[in-house]
């Protein structure tokens, strides 16, 4: 399944989620549940009402009410099922090649580390880095809680100033993730795990 594909899959099973939990649910309030602009929203709307996954109904005051038809709660649970199967096995490849980077980073007395973001990816390498012999010294980020597991968390690279890498860990928006930190650091201290599929060609 591709990437596009995926997440047009994620955004229906969140559009379709939010429907069924409220029908007098606002398109502009569908747009901060699922992080994309109006007009994109209104566009995955309107195509889950076409395919008959979604009915509308006017009700007083020019509101809209939306309710998930028979098809569109075996949709959703179809793209339920296919989230967790997906999930399973990016955490399964994410802890693999984790646990293969933090190894090597050990042997070769990269012991230091900083994750490039706060993500399901940085969770995993934390975990990861408690049995071996690497220090995760911080997290790049914005947060209201500033540690994790005591691990700082800081929005400006330049508040680490000792380490010996830094793992990539940006999920959402890999490449521009990447440009940022060659701006800042050599790329030999830049560590990619294969699970992201990040084309440096294309960079």
């Amino acid at each position: 399944m591709t990437d596009n594909k995926i997440k047009h899959n994620d955004m229906t099973l969140g559009l379709l989620s939010a429907v069924e939990e409220d029908s007098m649910v606002t398109q502009r309030t569908l747009s901060r549940k699922l992080g994309i602009a109006l007009g994109l929203t209104n566009s995955y709307l309107k195509k889950c009402i076409e395919k008959g996954l979604v009915k509308i109904n006017q009700v007083p005051a020019n509101r809209y009410a939306y309710y998930l038809t028979p098809q569109g709660f075996s949709e959703k649970a179809r793209l339920t099922s296919e989230y967790f199967k997906s999930s399973f096995s990016f955490y399964r490849k994410a802890k693999s090649d984790l646990t293969k980077l933090m190894i090597y980073c050990s042997e070769n007395n990269m012991n230091d580390i900083i994750l490039s973001d706060k993500s399901e990816l940085s969770e995993i390498a934390i975990i990861i880095s408690f049995g071996i012999n690497i220090n995760i010294v911080g997290i790049i980020g914005k947060s209201k809680n500033k540690f994790i597991n005591e691990i700082p968390i800081e929005d400006n690279l330049n508040y680490f100033k000792d380490f010996d890498a830094i793992i990539l860990t940006n999920i959402s928006d890999t490449k521009a993730r990447y440009k940022y930190l060659l701006e800042n650091v050599s790329p030999s201290k830049i560590i990619i795990p294969e699970v992201l599929k990040l084309d440096l060609r294309s960079i």
